[in-house]
């Protein structure tokens, strides 16, 4: 086979905006499920290269940790090496992967990484495969095989890219509509900010304990995935409200909270009460909660305010802009 030098892959981070949770199997199979979400301009970055023949080992990975290892079975990274005995390659590799955001933070990075690197494997061997079979085998590695608990919004957010509806069919099959309305999610990305909480959070605990909870969650998801039908509806008009939206967002974010006593805390529930007494319309924590990003939507004219009267009550305090990607993964350099 004839393999590439090396190749860099560029996979964008997602927003979830409504309907996050019913992504999950024991949920959609029963119900179907129903996300809207966006990719946004934060990217995790990975390298694949062949290794040389000096380094004596056959395996070099840098992600967080450093591994160096001879043989497949030893890689701790379960996602590498899952995902490199499922695309047999041999060739010695370099593996590396560099994120714009610390991982864990609730906007898919752990799948955003899958994703790019199922990318960067097959651009490797010369391959060609479509972003929709890229975010089925994403979710074949993470959740049939590493049987994580996680649902299947982010593998197809962060192949595909761009702001779209995706629903999650009983028979397991995913659609994608594409939301072609530039104007409205660069309307919500202008009037909106990212606080960092500043705790990162593992989110197999929290949606294990979620998923636990399902029988006493369902009405609660329903309501979830509905709410995301709504925001859909209203895309789809030509006279979106910015304040209907934060209202949507606020309603799920009050089920959210209920779905896990691991979702919220005291400190996120304390930073989000202060920033509706300081203007802003609404919010959510993105991802399974716990930590990461507050996302905020707040009108741009008052951002700055907001901001320094933010930083008076907590000095500790970082805010994030975020705008639109329309893109999917993509090979960056080959």
């Amino acid at each position: 086979m004839n393999y590439k030098k090396i190749v860099v892959t560029k996979t964008p981070l997602r927003v979830s905006f409504l309907g996050g949770g019913t992504d999950i199997s024991n949920f959609y199979k029963k119900n179907s499920g129903l996300v809207v979400s966006t990719t946004i301009d934060k990217f995790i970055y990975v390298t694949v290269k062949e290794h040389g023949p000096l380094f004596f080992k056959n395996y070099r990975l840098n992600y967080s940790k450093t591994e160096n290892k001879n043989k497949l079975n030893q890689i701790q990274n379960d996602i590498i090496r899952e995902t490199l005995r499922y695309i047999k390659i041999n060739k010695p590799l370099y593996i590396s992967s560099i994120s714009d955001i610390p991982a864990n933070t609730g906007l898919g990075s752990s799948s955003a990484f899958t994703v790019g690197l199922i990318k960067a494997l097959y651009e490797f061997k010369n391959i060609k495969i479509s972003e929709s079979k890229i975010a089925e085998l994403a979710c074949k590695i993470e959740i049939n095989i590493l049987k994580s608990p996680i649902g299947k919004q982010d593998q197809y957010a962060t192949a595909i890219g761009g702001f779209n509806s995706i629903e999650f069919q009983k028979n397991a099959n995913v659609k994608i509509k594409k939301l072609k309305k530039k104007k409205i999610i660069n309307k919500i990305f202008d009037n909106s900010l990212f606080i960092w909480i500043g705790k990162s959070r593992k989110t197999n605990k929290i949606l294990s304990h979620q998923n636990s909870r399902l029988d006493q969650n369902i009405n609660k998801l329903r309501l979830i995935k509905n709410l995301a039908k709504k925001f859909e509806s209203e895309i789809l008009k030509n006279n979106f409200s910015l304040i209907k939206f934060a209202r949507f967002i606020n309603e799920n974010w009050e089920l959210k909270k209920n779905l896990s006593n691991k979702i919220s805390s005291k400190k996120i529930q304390r930073i989000f009460n202060i920033a509706i007494k300081n203007g802003s319309l609404g919010g959510k924590v993105l991802g399974a909660g716990g930590g990461g990003f507050l996302f905020l939507i707040i009108k741009k004219n008052k951002i700055t305010a907001f901001k320094k009267k933010l930083r008076q009550i907590d000095k500790k305090i970082s805010f994030m802009k975020c705008n639109y990607y329309a893109s999917g993964t993509k090979v960056f350099i080959s």
